[in-house]
């Protein structure tokens, strides 16, 4: 493989396009789990860039949970098995966490209604009466199979008539792209839960209990956009930490 850095767009997107290649290439198999991928030297004559620019797209890839970079050593493919590896430090669209890892991501929608917010979302996100919210309720699929149940409110007081149609039937991150108005970070928590009444269908964990991911989701401008509380069924999701050298 001989690529020049021009195929991957303008300077802005050059690192994280040379992420994504890497990370297509540890998909499709040419690195196998625990193997060593190439180094900085080789990658970097690959695509015709620094080696400051791969060592940062190397980066990416370990915030993501796909590799571990060993220092004096070189970098390694991680081997998660079959569940899905996402990151806590990094603000994501679960269906590309799931479409970047090779599965096919979908949402099986049980419910998508506006309605005025209640005591507990005006408090989440800082409105000032009961007003009009979009909310949620979400299983998210990968490859056919639920992982995870997401329960989601979203401020749309704002929001273009449009994109709160989109929202109701396809991802959420995306719709708010179209606007260039996605949240740039959030503000989570994480508890263990036993709840009967969350989740539905047959592959709904029969002990009731789950991961309980819930995050306030805040604009550019420090407004709380999105409530939401997602359910994650055990063995389906891996959480990585990376701890800071």
């Amino acid at each position: 493989m001989n690529t020049s850095a021009e195929q991957f767009g303008g300077r802005a997107s050059l690192t994280r396009r040379i992420s994504d290649d890497i990370r297509r290439r540890i998909l499709a198999k040419e690195w196998s789990p625990g193997a060593k991928i190439h180094s900085e030297s080789e990658l970097s004559a690959t695509y015709k860039v620094s080696r400051v620019t791969v060592r940062t797209a190397l980066k990416t890839l370990e915030y993501q949970g796909l590799v571990d970079i060993r220092h004096g050593s070189g970098t390694y493919v991680n081997d998660f098995g079959r569940s899905i590896p996402t990151g806590l430090n990094e603000l994501r669209s679960m269906s590309e966490t799931i479409s970047e890892l090779g599965y096919d991501p979908g949402m099986e929608y049980k419910m998508a209604d506006i309605r005025p917010a209640t005591k507990i979302e005006i408090e989440k996100l800082q409105l000032d009466a009961p007003d009009p919210v979009l909310y949620l309720e979400r299983a998210v699929l990968a490859d056919g199979k639920a992982v995870a149940f997401s329960y989601d409110t979203i401020n749309i007081s704002s929001l273009p008539e449009d994109v709160v149609e989109q929202m109701k039937k396809g991802s959420v991150f995306a719709s708010l792209d179209t606007i260039n108005s996605r949240p740039i970070r959030s503000l989570a928590e994480v508890d263990a839960v036993i709840d009967k009444q969350i989740g539905w269908g047959e592959e709904r964990p029969t002990n009731d209990l789950f991961l309980l991911l819930q995050q306030i989701h805040y604009a550019g401008d420090g407004e709380p956009m999105m409530y939401s509380k997602t359910y994650f069924m055990e063995g389906r999701f891996q959480f990585l930490i990376l701890r800071t050298r």
